[in-house]
C-alpha cells in the first residue's frame, strides 16, 4: 500500500503484462549464439580471458561449490540472450570441467558440489523407530509384524493370471500356447 493514499494499492494493473513490450528484455529475443560450439566458446573466453574467471576463482577458494558457480555463469549467458536455456544445459558439464581445471591449476581446494552422502533412512530403519515407539511398555509383549508383500506373492498376486494377461496386452490364446 502506499503512504500517501492508503486506499489506494501500490501494485501493478492487473493484465498489465499483457499489454507491455516484452522485447526490452534479452531473453525474450532470438539469441545472440545458435550453434554450441560458439556459446561453449563464449563461456570459455569469458572464464579465462575476462576478469570473471579470477572472480569464479576467489569464489571457489571462498568455498562456494563448483556447480554453483557454473550455474551462475550460463545463467547469466541466457540472461544477457546469448544462448537459450537448453544450451545452458548442454554447456554445464564442460563449464564445470573447465573451473575445475583452472581451480587445479591455480592450486586452489575446491568443492565440486556433486558429492552425495550415504545417510539416508530407509523405510527398514522407521519401522524399527515406530516399532519401539508404538510396542507397550511390558518387555513381555509380543509386537506383530504385518506380512510382508514378498510373502503374499507380490501386489499383482491379488489379481488373477488372465486379467494379468489382458493389463499386459495378451489375449488368452497367447497364454496356452505358452505353456
Amino acid at each position: 500500500m502506499s503512504l500517501t493514499n492508503p486506499t489506494q494499492p501500490n501494485a501493478p494493473i492487473p493484465g498489465a503484462n499483457y499489454t507491455s513490450d516484452t522485447r526490452n528484455y534479452p531473453w525474450h529475443r532470438p539469441p545472440d549464439i545458435t550453434d554450441l560450439d560458439e556459446a561453449l566458446e563464449y563461456i570459455m573466453d569469458r572464464l579465462t580471458e575476462t576478469d570473471a574467471g579470477m572472480r569464479y576463482m576467489s569464489l571457489i577458494e571462498a568455498g562456494t561449490p563448483i556447480t554453483t558457480i557454473t550455474d551462475m555463469a550460463v545463467t547469466l549467458g541466457v540472461g544477457r540472450g546469448k544462448f537459450t536455456p537448453d544450451f545452458a544445459i548442454l554447456m554445464s558439464g564442460p563449464v564445470t570441467r573447465m573451473l575445475e581445471i583452472m581451480a587445479k591449476s591455480y592450486k586452489i581446494e575446491y568443492d565440486l558440489g556433486i558429492e552425495e552422502s550415504d545417510n539416508f533412512t530407509t523405510s527398514v530403519v522407521y519401522k524399527e523407530v515406530f516399532k519401539k515407539a508404538l510396542a507397550p511398555e511390558d518387555d513381555e509383549a509380543e509386537i506383530t509384524e504385518e506380512p510382508s508383500v514378498e510373502e503374499d506373492g507380490g501386489l499383482m498376486s491379488a489379481v488373477s493370471e488372465e486379467e494379468q494377461a489382458s493389463m499386459l496386452g495378451y489375449d488368452s490364446e497367447e497364454i496356452e500356447e505358452d505353456e
